[in-house]
């Protein structure tokens, strides 16, 4: 049974009209929400969304991503394969971290103007990615809709700089609880921050913790999520709106005390 995932920034109603161009083609689909609630044109927060989830998902899944500020111009729109999982969506780097994480990378361009002669300059979601997407999920090959490249956007979501003292990064992602997740992955903070250790970010004390019911009702705490990135969160509260957070800033956090007997 074939399955097919959407992420999109497109809210409550337009996703169904993706859903009945994908059951149209491809009637056996098992089709799988991610998320609609990206925020609009917010390509980073897609590209992590899907990067969290998609490679969770079994092989010959074809995931139809689309952030798509771009639509209409003459941004390309791409077919990615990467560990047996396909990928649908914009040209604009969306796609890209998720299908790293997959496996070894091959890129095709869509064939749009052959393929879909009379297409809504807005809606490429309907009418372009969703057909796509249901055609690889049918059987079709990539060679059939599309032709090879080597050329795309690209986009990164671990962005770090980490010392002893202080670690450095942006803001990847804010969750539906408001916690901030960066990009500090988790691999760079080893032998550099432990659990009890004090941060500090923009005058605000923050503690490192290993999981959030070390931290006491209200604190603002540092700690690793299960994404493998670094996060910051209020316990039973919000920390983007304690902080002040929105979009994708850089941050620093520096250590202001820490538990080591050597320090």
């Amino acid at each position: 049974m074939a399955t097919i995932t959407l992420t999109t920034d497109f809210g409550t109603l337009y996703p169904a009209s993706m859903k009945a161009v994908i059951l149209d083609i491809c009637e056996e689909a098992t089709i799988v929400d991610i998320s609609h609630t990206i925020p609009q044109g917010d390509i980073l927060s897609g590209a992590f969304a899907l990067y969290n989830t998609a490679h969770l998902f079994p092989k010959r899944t074809v995931h139809v991503a689309v952030v798509d500020p771009g639509v209409g111009t003459l941004r390309k729109a791409l077919i990615l394969e990467a560990g047996g999982h396909y990928f649908v969506g914009p040209d604009n780097g969306l796609m890209i971290p998720a299908a790293h994480r997959c496996g070894k990378m091959k890129v095709w361009i869509i064939q749009v103007d052959k393929l879909f002669p009379e297409i809504s300059p807005t809606f490429h979601g309907r009418d372009v990615f969703a057909p796509v997407g249901a055609y690889l999920a049918s059987g079709k090959k990539p060679e059939e809709l599309a032709k090879p490249s080597d050329c795309y956007v690209c986009l990164h979501i671990e962005e770090a700089r980490v010392k002893v003292e202080s670690m450095r990064g942006k803001v990847n992602y804010v969750d539906d609880f408001g916690n901030i997740v960066t990009s500090i992955p988790a691999r760079l903070l080893h032998n550099i921050v432990e659990s009890g250790d004090i941060l500090e970010l923009e005058g605000n004390e923050i503690r490192f913790v290993e999981t959030y019911a070390n931290a006491t009702p209200e604190e603002t705490v540092a700690l690793v999520g299960s994404h493998g990135f670094l996060e910051i969160a209020v316990s039973m509260g919000n920390a983007a709106e304690r902080l002040s957070i929105s979009g994708h800033p850089e941050i620093c956090l520096r250590k202001v005390t820490s538990t080591r007997n050597d320090e």
